[in-house]
């Protein structure tokens, strides 16, 4: 388990099937006001408070995200609204795609058609993307934050493996959703990020 804060209000936590297995918490467990969950987060914010000061008070509410990363990890963000800010959020849970039926699988929580790639250098992106297979690209947004690119991708179904091995030989898997970089960094290329950096390549060849 890791831990790692984004700012004063928002902290990144990141969990394997080891810990699960280590609290005996199956992940298609993870629904909403369920007691098991109620555990397992009163344990997740203790931890947190004592990894990054992540403290909730009595009068704030508390918003937690869940996204999958793979068939062995997955994400979660947990977003502290202090007393007195207004959010249609206040006090939800947002499981992601972890709200499934109890017959799905771990097949079902391979890695993610979404996926947030990082890269130190843009020359590193712009050469990945002249690999990829653009029919199995469905979207894709290129980010800028703290000096470091971030392409967000959304693959087709059958592509997201093959997309996600290419990247990762040259970037590393981001932790932080789409949104997060939506939000806070720079929009570098808004749409067809892909197929516009790819371009680059082949224009001055």
């Amino acid at each position: 388990m890791k831990f790692r804060k984004i700012n004063d209000n928002k902290i990144q936590v990141i969990l394997t099937a080891q810990d699960l297995e280590e609290r005996d918490f199956r992940r298609w467990e993870m629904m909403p006001m369920s007691p098991k969950l109620q555990e397992f987060f009163h344990d997740l914010l203790e931890r947190a408070y004592k990894e990054c000061g992540f403290e909730i008070s009595d009068d704030s509410q508390l918003v937690v995200e869940a996204y999958p990363l793979n068939a062995e990890a997955f994400a979660i963000i947990l977003t502290r609204i202090p007393a007195g800010t207004h959010s249609e959020a206040h006090g939800s849970i947002h499981l992601g795609h972890y709200e499934r039926d109890m017959e799905d699988d771990a097949e079902e929580l391979e890695r993610d058609c979404h996926q947030v790639w990082c890269f130190e250098e843009l020359e590193d992106c712009i050469l990945a993307c002249t690999r990829l297979e653009p029919a199995q690209i469905e979207e894709s947004t290129l980010y800028k934050h703290d000096g470091q690119y971030f392409l967000a991708v959304y693959t087709t179904k059958e592509g997201q493996l093959d997309v996600a091995a290419v990247l990762g030989e040259y970037g590393e898997w981001s932790f932080v959703a789409k949104p997060f970089y939506a939000e806070y960094g720079q929009t570098m290329i808004q749409e067809n990020a892909v197929t516009n950096l790819a371009s680059l390549v082949r224009l001055e060849s």
